[in-house]
């Protein structure tokens, strides 16, 4: 946040409204079921897991996980190029 401050020469504070009005945005628009693609960076989007069953090591049992919704993220070309160049 406040390299953001420094270059931006909005305050801390600002900073932190702002990037938590972004995300919010991100959150209710894959919530509404539609992607969101940041050009550069990569898309947001929503991802059914389907039930299924596994075998609870403690337990011994297989138990029944129900299906439930996940955002999934898949990161640009560029920004995995970034990321597996310093790997």
């Amino acid at each position: 946040m406040e390299l953001l401050s420094i270059k931006t020469g909005f305050t801390k504070k600002e900073i932190d409204y702002i990037i938590n009005l972004f995300i919010d945005n991100i959150i209710t628009s894959v919530q509404n079921g539609e992607d969101v693609e940041i050009r550069g960076f990569g898309t947001f989007s929503q991802a059914i897991q389907e039930k299924r069953s596994i075998k609870s090591p403690i337990a011994g049992k297989t138990i029944e996980v129900p299906a439930k919704t996940k955002i999934n993220f898949k990161a640009s070309k560029n920004t995995d190029k970034q990321i597996t160049k310093g790997a």
